[in-house]
């Protein structure tokens, strides 16, 4: 069973618990502090543990889980994007009052997310999938005295529902045709069996995993609920479902897509190369009609969410290295550019409209550098590591003969830099309004910590890319180990 290989989710697990306990439990106001305090250092000592567990493949009960160097580097992605929502809770309203739950619910989601990316089974995947969004189904509708976040907790739960029986359908087909809902066992089969690749069974299995998998990254044209979705959740659930979603995700296509069923790639590389085509150009083009910067963010993820399937579309380790790699920088620019929305949430009201960010960069110059550098990451300008990020994903199109992806990106990515620099440009290039100014509440370092934090993670991983790309490297080719 080799059950001590499957320490990490041991540790998130019992912080999950023990925080939603702390939710029954009466506390003095001395220890108000403790679920964030839980929650904290369960992440903590997870990371720690992942870090250690770094190494060749274990395999723990009966081939159910794989803790190897791919599931672990994404378990590298997905904690601290997790820890970074639980420091932006420090003094968030949503969080007021059910502090314990909002800790639990993110540390469950957060387990979700690791479990599905050391998914070695399709039902263990499920699972793992399922967790994270009944979790954030809950997180999206937290703030319950707002109207915004009870229509968001309702339209996330409608469109997940109908993800989750696409994907069980789905891998109901893929069990059918291969017998086995084994991972390693699905790769087997079908490496042995002649004519396999056209099967219908299989290439309806594949377009419904597809499909449902499309829903969880927020792909054209199954993103339908991820504007208002974003929107209306409380900012620090937006910054998780932007990250530690996306992460998970594109694990779980990495695993489906790079690792399972590479040996029929000619039927899905075509679709899924068609999905990052028509997600790059939706994505960008509506983010240019945004005049809300958390739902031009969220549109900006779907495009993003394009930029990513490059990496599964492509369907090699090269591919799946880009990806992980832009994944690291991806989070990064993203959890720092949220921590400045809800920095600016938190002075003034309407506090997420481009409106309220006019000469901010004067009146706060370090937040305007920050948002600054995250903006022009996300837009892919050289030398930061979004650049070197997208540089690697259309690198490894080309090399796959899938030029055209390439071309599509590089024009959206174009387009993306106009809506980015739109809101720099608000930022410096006016002079700050008083009355927008007007500090309402006092933002909690933690924010500002993670803003920090994110925007040097962004110059750093540009730094030094290549020992992070070696990494990757290692944790690519993991998913082909038999």
């Amino acid at each position: 069973m080799n059950a001590g290989a499957a320490l990490t989710l041991y540790v998130m697990s019992a912080a999950t618990v023990l925080a939603l306990v702390l939710a029954v439990v009466p506390l003095p106001a001395a220890w108000r502090r403790l679920p964030e305090w839980v929650g904290c250092i369960g992440i903590v000592a997870t990371l720690a543990i992942a870090v250690v567990q770094w190494g060749d493949r274990q395999v723990a009960f009966a081939g159910e889980l794989h803790i190897d160097r791919f599931s672990l580097l994404l378990t590298w992605i997905i904690l601290p994007a997790a820890l970074a929502v639980i420091l932006f809770s420090w003094g968030e309203p949503a969080a007021a009052g059910r502090r314990a739950e909002f800790v639990g619910l993110v540390l469950a989601a957060a387990t979700g997310m690791m479990l599905t990316v050391m998914s070695g089974d399709l039902i263990t995947l499920f699972i793992g999938i399922e967790l994270l969004s009944v979790a954030l189904y809950v997180l999206c509708a937290i703030e319950v005295a707002r109207a915004r976040s009870l229509e968001s907790g309702i339209k996330y739960l409608i469109t997940g529902s109908i993800g989750t029986a696409i994907l069980i359908y789905g891998f109901a087909l893929l069990y059918g045709v291969t017998g086995t809902t084994s991972l390693d066992g699905v790769t087997a089969r079908l490496a042995t069996i002649d004519g396999m690749a056209s099967d219908p069974l299989l290439i309806a299995a594949i377009v419904l995993i597809v499909v449902a998998l499309g829903f969880k990254a927020s792909a054209v044209p199954f993103h339908m609920w991820t504007p208002d979705v974003y929107q209306g959740a409380p900012t620090p659930v937006t910054a998780f479902m932007g990250t530690g979603t996306k992460a998970a995700a594109m694990g779980a296509f990495l695993l489906l897509f790079t690792g399972a069923t590479q040996q029929v790639s000619g039927d899905w590389r075509a679709l899924i190369g068609a999905l990052a085509v028509v997600t790059m150009v939706v994505g960008n083009v509506g983010a240019l009609m945004q005049q809300n910067v958390k739902r031009m963010l969220a549109w900006s993820s779907i495009a993003q969410a394009g930029y990513l399937l490059i990496g599964v579309a492509v369907g090699t380790t090269a591919g799946a290295e880009a990806l992980i790699y832009y994944l690291f920088a991806y989070v990064a620019m993203t959890l720092a550019a949220f921590a400045i929305v809800i920095l600016r949430e938190r002075e003034v009201e309407s506090g997420d409209t481009l409106g309220a960010f006019t000469g901010f960069g004067r009146a706060r110059p370090w937040a305007g550098v920050v948002m600054t550098i995250t903006l022009l990451g996300l837009a892919g300008f050289p030398p930061l590591a979004g650049f070197i990020g997208k540089f690697l994903l259309f690198g490894s199109a080309v090399d796959a003969g899938m030029s055209w992806l390439a071309i599509v990106g590089a024009l959206a990515s174009v387009v993306s830099v106009v809506y980015y620099l739109r809101v720099v440009i608000v930022m410096w290039s006016q002079a700050p309004d008083g009355q927008r100014t007007a500090r309402r509440v006092r933002v909690p370092a933690s924010v500002a910590a993670v803003a920090v934090a994110g925007a040097a993670a962004i110059i750093a991983l540009a730094i030094w890319a290549q020992p992070m790309l070696d990494l990757c490297a290692d944790a690519a080719r993991a998913l082909t180990i038999p």
